[in-house]
């Protein structure tokens, strides 16, 4: 009886605890469509005041082909006028009997619709600016089925399905007949109405049957399956679908902390710190998300998204200071050189006011050839070099060497050792004589009290950064030293 017990109060958890995820996913499925939906209609209003429906010419071709090569939301566009007749971008599959029929489907001024192509089925946007005047859209639908709904949705026992104002946007089911025991939800979140059924793998498991063998096999079997329910989650309870949720909502910030010069209070620059304020778990420390963004490579949007929340707040004068990994400096999908100008160019600041610091979360490789051309090309363009954390990492005197960065940043756990007799102290000594000979600036980083201050400035070290400073903040709060 007891292990039977034990038993029903392990399925009510699990029961719980898939229920709570299930709400918690199609929460996000929702908001990810509303916020697609929303989208797609924005790009065709941008696009619809750029053109000229009165005439299909060469230039009215070549802003529409410019215009899908240049959106992330549609493959092709193409606009349907009484002047003009039906004018498409290059490749366009779409025919003019299907726009007209969808037209004619139902009321506007927005319609929306599969088109089955020879290769691929197409899904269709179709946007009334004025009477017998229509901008198209048409994306491939399997790429906006990837950016709805997740791979794993498809692939466990599912139905979905998602309603937009009461017409279906998109569904799918791949459930085989309805298991005796599903969990069925139904909820509108803005102009989208999702429909769902899910069966859970918990109970694909543990069949009824089994139970009649024994008591305490199936009460073994539920223990492995929450065990591995419980391993199976991601970085300290974040997952990486509530990252783009948080990107989306603005959720995720930057907060500014200054680099002075401690000789005389005055800020040299200002490093860029990622903080999230979660709006049901508080503020998540960036040792629980910036490990999971780095784990599935979603360092480099967290970086634009930070960026544009700093457009124009850079103080005349100062420098801004980025954390970038290596794997960030030798991305192949990516040109790292044009990263760092597009991050340049969304800052409005020059190359001479970014420092780069190269985080230590992995040995570098001193033979790689694109990274040593990467560096090598940044020092070119004027950015400054640091490698941050020094003395904590896999990187010694042979990454100084190789890579000749212009600021080494010693880690605060060295500095902090100068408030006792620590083994440590002698070690500190030696980074910074080392640095000094080999002609490379330092910033110590941790100064949080007087004494760690005047002891740095009678080693030379003047770049210094911590509380003592100034704490992160806006750049109003974190300029608080120049004001000491």
């Amino acid at each position: 009886m007891i292990q039977l017990l034990c038993l029903l109060a392990i399925l009510s958890l699990c029961w719980v605890n898939l229920s709570s995820e299930l709400n918690s996913r199609l929460t996000i499925v929702a908001d990810t469509t509303d916020h697609y939906y929303n989208t797609a209609i924005t790009r065709l209003d941008q696009l619809a005041s750029e053109l000229s429906f009165n005439e299909c010419s060469y230039d009215a071709e070549f802003r529409l082909n410019r215009a899908g090569l240049e959106s992330n939301v549609f493959d092709h566009f193409a606009f349907l006028s009484d002047k003009a007749g039906y004018c498409r971008s290059q490749n366009n599959p779409l025919t003019p009997l299907f726009v007209g029929n969808l037209i004619q489907s139902g009321p506007g001024p927005i319609w929306f619709g599969r088109y089955q192509s020879e290769q691929l089925p197409f899904f269709v946007f179709v946007r009334e600016f004025a009477p017998k005047q229509y901008l198209i859209g048409v994306s491939k639908l399997i790429y906006l089925e990837n950016r709805l709904v997740s791979y794993r949705a498809k692939t466990v026992q599912a139905a979905l399905s998602l309603d937009i104002d009461g017409r279906t946007l998109l569904a799918f089911n791949n459930l085989e007949g309805l298991p005796w025991f599903n969990i069925h939800r139904t909820f509108q979140f803005g102009h989208v109405t999702v429909d769902a059924t899910y069966v859970p793998d918990l109970f694909q498991v543990v069949r009824p049957e089994w139970l009649s063998y024994s008591v305490p096999l199936a009460l073994l079997i539920s223990l492995s399956i929450s065990g591995l329910m419980v391993y199976r989650r991601s970085h300290r309870g974040i997952y990486l679908a509530d990252l783009d949720v948080a990107f989306q909502r603005k959720e995720i910030y930057p907060v500014f902390q200054p680099i002075v010069d401690a000789s005389s209070n005055q800020p040299l620059g200002y490093e860029v710190m990622a903080r999230w304020d979660h709006p049901v778990m508080g503020a998540i420390s960036p040792n629980s998300f910036i490990p999971l963004m780095e784990r599935f490579g979603r360092l480099d949007t967290l970086l634009t998204e930070l960026v544009k929340q700093c457009q124009g707040q850079v103080p005349t004068g100062c420098y801004l200071s980025l954390n970038l990994s290596g794997e960030q400096l030798t991305q192949s999908f990516r040109d790292p050189i044009q990263f760092v100008q597009s991050l340049l160019s969304k800052l409005q600041i020059d190359a001479n006011q970014l420092m780069i610091e190269i985080t230590e979360r992995e040995a570098l490789d001193y033979e790689n050839p694109k990274l040593i051309a990467t560096l090598n090309r940044l020092r070119e363009m004027g950015v400054t070099l640091a490698f941050d954390d020094f003395g904590t990492g896999h990187n010694g005197i042979g990454c100084l060497k190789a890579f000749a960065p212009d600021y080494i940043k010693i880690d605060k756990s060295y500095v902090h050792t100068l408030n006792g007799d620590a083994v440590q102290k002698p070690v500190l000594e030696a980074i910074i004589q080392l640095a000094k000979s080999m002609n490379i600036g330092i910033i110590a980083e941790g100064v949080e009290t007087e004494g760690q201050r005047q002891f740095l400035l009678s080693r030379g070290v003047k770049r210094q950064q911590g509380y003592l400073l100034g704490r992160p903040g806006n750049l109003q709060t974190a300029n608080a030293a120049e004001d000491r």
